[in-house]
C-alpha cells in the first residue's frame, strides 16, 4: 500500500495541489475529497462525502460511466483533457475547463479498491488559447476582406509574400500595366528584371527589412510590356507597404501602382505648347511695341482678347483692365459698338476682311479720326473663330484734305503730296497686314493651347454633373473645407450655405458618425482610401438618404499644397430596391407555404391510400407528387431563409446535442427516398456540438442532396464525420461531374448556378449553397469544396466542439 494508514492519506490529499476525490470501486461512493476538488465541482463537502458519484455529477454520466467502468475493470487510468463544466461560484453561474484523469489504487493483490479522480483547472488556459484563436481567424478574415477590395481597386495593386517577393496577389488594374506578363507565384524579380539593380529593387528589399513605407511619384522605369520585349519607358506613382502577419512580423509588402506615363506626356506637350506660345507672343509684342498703330483681337461675342500698348494708351486703361469686355466698356458710343458687331458678324458670314473709317476719342488728344483693317481669324476647320485688326490715326490727314477743299490755289501741291502720303499709306497698309497675319496666327495657337485645357476641365466637370456626384476638398495645412453645391443638397443644405466639415459629419447617424470621422482621419493623417456607404438626415428637409464617399489623399508637390479630395453620390435608391427585393421574396414565399401545407398534406394522405393501390400509375404517380411538393416546400424555404438571412432576421436557436445522432438521422431520412443512389455513411464517433439542430442539419440536408443530383444514377455518396484539429467535421464526396477551379470560386455565391451542358437540365435557383454557408458562418464554422473538373466532388464544413 502507498499509505501507511488514512489519516496519511487524508493528510496528502488534503495539501495535493490538485483536485482529488476518492471513489469506492466496488460502490462509486465518495469518501474523500480536497478542497481543491470541491472548487471545480461546484458543490459543498456535504453533497459529495458518502454519496453515489453519478448522483453528485448526473450530466457527466452518460458521457463519462462507460470510461470510468473500464478504469475499474481494466485498471487503466482513464485521461480527458478540458472538459467543459457550468459550477456554481462567487454567487453566479459560471463556466470553467479541467482536466479531469481517472485513476485506480489497487491492492497488494493487484485488484482496484479504489478510485483516484484527479481534476486540475485549465480554464485560464482554455480562455486564453480560444481568444488566440478567434483574433487569428478574425485577422485572416480582415486579410482575406482586404484581397477583396483590392481586386476591385481601380489602381494597380499587388502583394507580394515573403523575403523573395513572391507574387501572392495581382489585381486586374495590375496586370493592365504588364498585359504580356506571366506574374502568379513568382518573384517580382524574376517576373520583372529590369528592377534588378534599380532604386526599385533597393527600395523593395528597404521596406521589407525595416518596415518603412516608401513612396515615389513621377519615376521614370523602362519597362517592356511582355516578357524578353523591348523595354519603353514609362513613369509611374507607387508606395510600397509592408504587411505584418498576426504576430506583427513582416511577411510581405503591399504594392499600389499608378501608370501616369499618358498624363507626364500631356503635361510634357503642355509646357512645349505654354512656352511655344509665350514666344510667339514675346516676338509679336516686340513687333507691335514700337508702332504707334492700334493693333487688336476681339472674340465673336466681341470681347477683346489682345489690344497692344498703343490702343491701352489711347484708351488710358491696363492690360487687365482692357481684356475680356467689349465696346461700350471702354467708352464706345451705342452707335459706334453696333457698327463693329454688324461688322463682325459680316465678316463671320464672308469670310473677307473689311475695311472703313470712324472718330473715337483719344485719353490724351481729344477726337480723332481712325482709318481701320478687320480680318478673320480662321481655325482648322476654316471657321472664323475671332477678329484682328489695326487701326491708324489718320487726323492728320483728314484736316489736311479739309484745308485742301479751301484753298483751290494749293490743291495741285496737295494733291501731290497727298499721293506721297497714300504710297506710304499703302506700304504702311501692307506692313500692317503683315503683322496682322502674324498676330493671327499667335492668337490661335493661345487660343489652342486654352482650349486643351477647357477641355479637361469641361470633360471632368461633366463627368461628374452626369453621376450626379458631390464634391468635396480639404487643405491639409489650413484645413480649409471646400463642397460643391450638389454635396450640400446631399446633406441637406442650401446650395449657397458654407457648412464646415463638422456639419456635415453631424448629419451622419450616429450609430455611423463615429465611424466616418474615423475613417476621415485615417486618410487624412496615414494617407488611407476613405470608402463609406452610410445614412444621412437632411439639415433643413430631415429627408433620409444613403450616401456613398469616395476619397483620397494627395501629397503636396512642387507647387501644391497636400489635399484630401472626392466624391458623394445618393445611393438610396439602390438601398430601397434591395430592402423592396427582400421583402417581397419574404412575403411571397411566406404566402406560398400555408397552400403548400395544406397541399402536402392532401398529398401524403392519398399516397397512403394508393400505395396499395392495384393501379401502378396512380401509386407511382402520387409518389412523384409527393417528392415534387417536397422540392417545392424546400425551394420556399430557402428564399425565405435568404430573405430573412438578408433582413437580419434569421435565428439561430443553438442547443447542445451529439451531431452523430444528427448526421444518421439526415443520412437515413434521404437513403429511404433516393433509390437511384447508394448512400455510405462511415458511422463517427459521438461528437457534442453547441448548435442549431435543425439549421445544420438542412445544410448537411442540402449537400447531400446536390451530391445525388449532380452525380449520375448508380453512383456512390459517402458521409463522414469526425475531429479534425479540435473541431467537428462533415463531408459529402460524390462522383459527379465536379467543379472547375472558376466555379469553385463562386459557388457558394447567392443565385450562382454551374451553367454547363451536363447541368441545363437540373433545377435549382443557386441559394442552397449559399444559405448553407450562411448558417455555417454564424455558427462560427468554415464551409469549403475540394474538387476536379470530371472527377467528382467533396463539400466538407466544420463546427467548434462544445
Amino acid at each position: 500500500m502507498l499509505f501507511a494508514d488514512e489519516e496519511s492519506l487524508y493528510t496528502t490529499i488534503s495539501s495535493a495541489p490538485v483536485g482529488i476525490c476518492i471513489l469506492n470501486a466496488d460502490t462509486l461512493v465518495a469518501e474523500l475529497v480536497n478542497d481543491k476538488f470541491i472548487a471545480v465541482a461546484g458543490k459543498s463537502s456535504e453533497a459529495i462525502i458518502g454519496n453515489f458519484y453519478w448522483d453528485i455529477f448526473p450530466e457527466a454520466r452518460g458521457r463519462y460511466e462507460d470510461a470510468m467502468q473500464g478504469v475499474v475493470k481494466n485498471g487503466e487510468p482513464f485521461h480527458a483533457n478540458e472538459v467543459e463544466r457550468a459550477i456554481e461560484r462567487n454567487g453566479s453561474k459560471q463556466k470553467i475547463y479541467i482536466n479531469l484523469v481517472y485513476s485506480p489504487i489497487k491492492n497488494k493483490d493487484g485488484r482496484v479498491i479504489k478510485l483516484a479522480i484527479w481534476a486540475l483547472e485549465k480554464t485560464e488556459d482554455v480562455i486564453e488559447r480560444k481568444k488566440e484563436e478567434a483574433s487569428k481567424l478574425n485577422f485572416q478574415q480582415e486579410r482575406d476582406g482586404l484581397k477583396s477590395v483590392f481586386m476591385q481597386a481601380l489602381a494597380g495593386i499587388c502583394i507580394l509574400q515573403g523575403p523573395q517577393l513572391i507574387y501572392e496577389m495581382v489585381n486586374p488594374a495590375y496586370q493592365e500595366i504588364l498585359p504580356g506578363r506571366n506574374l502568379a507565384g513568382r518573384s517580382i524579380f524574376e517576373a520583372l528584371p529590369e528592377l534588378v539593380g534599380t532604386p526599385v529593387q533597393t527600395a523593395l528589399l528597404s521596406v521589407y527589412k525595416t518596415g518603412e513605407t516608401f513612396k515615389m511619384n513621377e519615376m521614370l522605369i523602362p519597362v517592356a510590356e511582355y516578357e524578353g520585349g523591348p523595354t519603353r519607358e514609362r513613369y509611374f506613382n507607387f508606395s510600397f507597404q509592408a504587411r505584418r502577419d498576426h504576430d506583427g512580423n513582416i511577411d510581405g509588402i503591399v504594392n499600389f501602382v499608378f501608370d501616369v506615363t499618358e498624363l507626364i506626356k500631356a503635361q510634357h506637350k503642355l509646357r512645349e505648347a505654354t512656352e511655344q506660345a509665350d514666344r510667339q507672343k514675346r516676338i509679336y509684342e516686340t513687333i507691335t511695341a514700337g508702332t504707334p498703330d492700334l493693333m487688336y483681337v476681339w472674340d465673336l461675342d466681341y470681347k477683346f482678347t489682345y489690344v497692344n500698348h498703343a490702343l491701352l494708351k489711347m484708351w488710358g486703361k491696363t492690360w487687365e483692365q482692357a481684356i475680356g469686355r467689349g465696346f461700350r466698356d471702354h467708352g464706345y458710343e451705342e452707335w459706334h459698338a453696333t457698327m463693329h458687331e454688324r461688322e463682325t458678324d459680316r465678316i463671320v458670314a464672308t469670310k473677307q476682311p473689311l475695311r472703313g473709317e470712324v472718330a473715337f476719342p483719344h485719353a490724351e488728344f481729344g477726337k480723332r479720326i481712325y482709318d481701320y483693317i478687320l480680318i478673320p481669324v480662321l481655325n482648322e476647320h476654316g471657321e472664323v473663330e475671332a477678329i484682328a485688326g489695326t487701326t491708324r490715326d489718320v487726323t492728320e490727314r483728314k484736316i489736311m484734305e479739309d484745308e485742301l477743299a479751301k484753298s483751290s490755289e494749293e490743291l495741285q501741291a496737295i494733291n501731290e503730296e497727298m499721293v506721297a502720303t497714300n504710297e506710304e499709306q499703302a506700304a504702311s497698309n501692307e506692313e500692317l497686314l503683315a503683322a496682322n497675319n502674324q498676330l493671327a496666327l499667335v492668337n490661335k495657337e493661345l487660343l489652342d493651347a486654352r482650349k486643351k485645357i477647357e477641355e479637361s476641365e469641361v470633360a471632368l466637370r461633366l463627368a461628374i454633373e452626369a453621376a450626379d456626384s458631390g464634391t468635396y476638398s480639404i487643405n491639409i495645412r489650413t484645413m480649409e473645407f471646400y463642397a460643391s453645391p450638389r454635396l450640400k443638397e446631399l446633406y441637406g443644405f442650401k446650395s449657397d450655405e458654407e457648412p464646415s466639415l463638422q456639419a456635415l459629419i453631424n448629419q451622419i447617424r450616429e450609430e455611423y458618425r463615429q465611424m466616418a470621422n474615423d475613417m476621415v482621419e485615417a486618410a487624412i493623417i496615414r494617407g488611407k482610401r476613405f470608402d463609406l456607404t452610410f445614412p444621412v438626415t437632411g439639415f433643413h428637409d430631415g429627408k433620409q438618404r444613403w450616401l456613398r464617399s469616395i476619397g483620397t489623399y494627395q501629397q503636396a508637390g512642387e507647387n501644391s499644397e497636400a489635399y484630401f479630395a472626392g466624391i458623394t453620390n445618393d445611393v438610396t435608391e439602390q438601398k430601397e430596391d434591395e430592402q423592396r427585393k427582400n421583402d417581397f421574396i419574404g412575403m411571397v414565399s411566406h404566402e406560398l407555404k400555408t397552400p403548400l401545407t395544406s397541399l402536402t398534406a392532401i398529398v401524403q394522405v392519398a399516397n397512403t391510400k394508393l400505395k396499395n393501390s392495384e393501379d401502378p400509375f396512380l401509386a407511382g404517380a402520387m409518389g412523384k407528387a409527393n417528392q415534387q411538393v417536397k422540392r417545392m416546400a424546400t425551394m420556399i424555404n430557402g428564399f425565405l431563409n435568404v430573405s430573412r438571412l438578408e433582413s437580419a432576421k434569421l435565428l439561430i436557436d443553438k442547443k447542445e446535442f451529439d451531431l452523430h445522432d444528427l448526421v444518421e438521422e439526415v443520412v437515413k431520412e434521404i437513403a429511404f427516398t433516393a433509390s437511384t443512389h447508394t448512400i455510405k455513411y462511415n458511422l463517427c464517433d459521438h461528437i457534442m456540438i453547441n448548435a442549431d439542430a435543425d439549421k445544420i442539419g438542412s445544410v448537411l440536408t442540402n449537400l447531400i442532396s446536390n451530391a445525388i443530383k449532380y452525380s449520375p444514377k448508380g453512383k456512390d455518396v459517402e458521409i463522414k464525420c469526425g475531429i479534425e484539429n479540435n473541431k467537428a467535421v462533415v463531408s459529402v464526396t460524390d462522383e459527379g461531374i465536379g467543379l472547375s477551379p472558376e466555379d469553385q470560386a463562386k459557388v457558394f455565391d447567392r443565385y450562382f448556378r454551374v451553367e454547363s451542358n451536363n447541368t441545363r437540365h437540373i433545377s435549382g435557383f443557386g441559394i442552397g449553397l449559399y444559405l448553407s454557408a450562411e448558417i455555417i458562418r454564424r455558427h462560427d464554422g468554415e464551409i469549403g469544396v475540394k474538387s476536379e473538373s470530371g472527377h467528382g466532388s467533396t463539400f466538407y464544413f466544420s463546427l467548434p466542439l462544445v
